[in-house]
């Protein structure tokens, strides 16, 4: 039990390090990771932009804002933690609640709250948080590894004149050079000519060959009766976006049957298993929503009467 106690404060410790790290590695794969008992940082994507006044054009980006009032636990803080730190679930909880205790403290200090790579965070007059967000990381995954570029504007006021290459000549050279040119010139021109008539009669001829042959097809095929057969059905994939409310996920299947029959049999008739994860658990969904609005009104009401620590799942 000693043993445990030492784990359990070593972890916590760590955490304390590297719970702004959790948050800003969630901002990349989602739009609102919640801290439970402090608030949301919501992100929102950006195009990209072209500042005027710098000549900068900055890729596109996902803005990031705080909300306070969104505080309750969605479990997907806690369940990141708990996988990258090899906790159990419930320690990860009580870590986070500490450092969120120690925010907390050290804003009603009147101190600067700096979340690195997310923001910064301060009270304001009527005790309300500020938040700041950082303008040297980018959240938005697709834009990894892009940076700012100069903007340099192009004028097209002024014309530039093409270079004139002087060219020396002989007078007499010049007349006999024309004679021959201009006598060169009708020959080719009487030679092009009856080439060119014989490719235009050639041309007609080939129209001609080319509207029966496009005749006679049309007429087959109204002619024709097909038998196709027995076609086969046409399923169209509409697949959208899917807004899942977990209640647990567990590494054993039968466990996760036994728990979907429990819901159900407490009146969730949508309760269902997901297919397994990539670490291999077996998620068990209490409803799942196309709406993530509506996905959201379940999830608090979940959170209120069944499952505190419910969470979303997109997919």
């Amino acid at each position: 039990m000693q043993y445990r106690g030492e784990k359990t404060q070593k972890n916590s410790l760590f955490l304390s390090m590297q719970l702004t790290k959790h948050i800003s590695q969630l901002l990349y794969r989602y739009d609102c990771v919640t801290v439970p008992g402090f608030g949301a940082f919501l992100g929102e994507p950006v195009s990209a932009l072209l500042n005027e006044t710098d000549q900068v054009i900055y890729p596109p980006s996902k803005s990031i804002s705080f909300n306070s009032q969104l505080q309750s636990n969605d479990g997907l803080l806690a369940h990141a933690v708990t996988q990258s730190e090899q906790m159990v679930y419930e320690e990860a909880v009580r870590a986070i609640h500490k450092e969120v205790v120690r925010w907390k403290a050290q804003l009603h200090q009147g101190e600067t709250l700096t979340l690195e790579r997310i923001g910064t965070l301060v009270l304001n007059a009527e005790k309300s948080i500020v938040f700041t967000p950082s303008k040297t990381h980018n959240h938005l995954a697709a834009s990894f590894g892009l940076v700012p570029v100069p903007a340099h504007k192009v004028d097209r006021s002024v014309a530039i004149p093409p270079k004139q290459i002087p060219v020396a000549t002989s007078t007499s050279a010049t007349s006999a050079f024309v004679r021959y040119a201009a006598a060169a010139a009708v020959a080719l021109a009487i030679g092009y000519a009856g080439v060119f008539s014989y490719n235009d009669y050639a041309q007609d001829q080939l129209l001609v060959q080319e509207a029966s042959l496009r005749a006679d097809a049309q007429k087959e095929v109204q002619e024709a009766v097909f038998d196709l057969g027995d076609l086969p059905v046409l399923t169209l994939n509409t697949s959208r976006e899917q807004y899942h409310i977990i209640g647990g996920a567990f590494g054993v299947p039968t466990n996760a049957e036994r728990y979907v029959q429990t819901l159900q049999s407490k009146g969730y008739a949508g309760a269902h298993q997901l297919s397994p994860n990539n670490r291999g658990l077996h998620p068990v969904s209490l409803g799942s929503f196309s709406d993530k609005s509506a996905a959201i009104a379940f999830l608090r009401q979940v959170q209120r009467d069944e499952i505190k620590d419910a969470w979303l799942l997109k997919q």
